[in-house]
């Protein structure tokens, strides 16, 4: 009989440890997922907003621009920061952490990112060197395209039009 006791008082003992250990496993995935991510989700807007006012202070007169005229604004030493999308420039200051220098999309600063963004590609060499008319996209390419379109055009002030040359 002192055996079944035994047993008896080690099991109990051994559930109160695993129920114990799965309450604190369930506090700990409390705390991440609803607190501490809601934390740094609060820190990632705040940052938004503040590159946001960065960007909104300027107040930008809607013009052509020229492959040549786009690369001044490459967002180097403090310049604009702008990036032509399907032949129409956005403001992208506010998403400075991802397009200027350093950021991970920095090589479309200045530039005319539709080709890359068409073949969802960072590689200098998928993107031409002069005017790219972007006719020989494939349908899969010119969707993946148009949902980066829809993409800057939610988040980003159009500030002009990407045109061959002012002749």
């Amino acid at each position: 009989m002192a055996d079944v006791v035994d047993a008896l008082a080690e099991s109990d003992t051994t559930a109160y440890i695993i129920t114990t250990l799965a309450l604190l496993g369930g506090l700990l995935a409390f705390y991440y997922f609803y607190i501490y991510d809601t934390q740094q989700e609060e820190d990632e807007e705040k940052l938004e907003e503040e590159e946001e006012e960065e960007g909104a202070r300027e107040v930008i007169e809607p013009r052509d621009f020229t492959l040549e005229e786009l690369k001044e604004f490459d967002g180097d030493e403090g310049r604009p920061l702008y990036v032509a999308v399907n032949f129409i420039v956005y403001n992208v200051a506010k998403g400075r952490s991802f397009y200027g220098p350093g950021g991970p999309y920095e090589i479309l600063a200045g530039r005319d990112g539709s080709r890359m963004l068409a073949l969802m590609s960072l590689d200098e060499g998928d993107m031409k060197d002069g005017w790219d008319d972007l006719a020989d996209l494939t349908p899969f390419q010119r969707d993946s395209l148009n949902d980066w379109v829809l993409k800057f055009e939610s988040r980003y002030a159009k500030v002009g039009k990407l045109i061959q040359s002012k002749e």
